[in-house]
């Protein structure tokens, strides 16, 4: 069976410094240790307020909070100490076990997608109907090309050779390749062919 399940509860309303820190640290502390968790914002979700407000002692109620199993297991400090003495599995129960139908208080909110940075991957926060469409777009970026391989190219010379004292040893480039970091370099006219011509002919 599954350990209880934990949900966090944030705000994307996080003007104070300290409150955006104390966020990302659960945030990644979770992530890291692939503890899967639900997060909720309170400054847009009235149901998770509800919850967190009857949940949380009224002195505890500071954010971030965390319930595990619907229950208040102790405030931020608590979270901190836990990961620092190599408590949290005690914490945050994860060796217990969890059957919804027995342990579950009936209490259940729909996770919606937040704007705390951590909280969801950009996908993750994309409505269910575009994601599907974005999944499809994806292709590999070198689908279609069948280029020649890097050790089988004729046009490329070893930059460190014509460029020396740079750390370029090893780094292939080619003409055109130095014509478009010409261009980037925003040099035109006579300057962009004389130094295009020393570069080319360098090689």
């Amino acid at each position: 069976m599954p350990s209880p399940p934990i949900e966090v509860f944030l705000t994307t309303i996080a003007s104070q410094p300290a409150l955006r820190q104390r966020q990302e640290y659960v945030l990644r502390t979770l992530q890291v240790k692939k503890i899967p968790f639900t997060s909720y914002d309170l400054a847009s979700d009235e149901k998770a307020k509800r919850l967190w407000k009857r949940k949380a002692p009224i002195d505890k109620q500071q954010l971030p909070g965390i319930l595990v199993g619907g229950r208040f297991p102790g405030p931020f400090q608590d979270f901190e100490d836990a990961v620092e003495c190599a408590d949290l599995d005690t914490f945050l129960r994860l060796k217990e076990s969890w059957d919804p139908d027995i342990d579950g208080e009936g209490t259940t909110l729909t996770a919606t997608p937040i704007g705390v940075p951590g909280a969801q991957t950009p996908l993750e926060m994309t409505p269910e109907h575009i994601r599907k469409q974005i999944i499809a777009q994806q292709t590999s970026p070198l689908r279609g090309k069948g280029g020649i391989p890097v050790n089988k190219r004729t046009d490329q010379f070893d930059a460190g050779t014509e460029f020396s004292g740079f750390g370029l040893q090893g780094v292939q480039v080619s003409e055109a390749e130095l014509a478009d970091l010409v261009a980037e370099l925003g040099l035109e006219g006579d300057e962009a062919g004389d130094l295009l011509k020393g570069l080319s002919s360098a090689a």
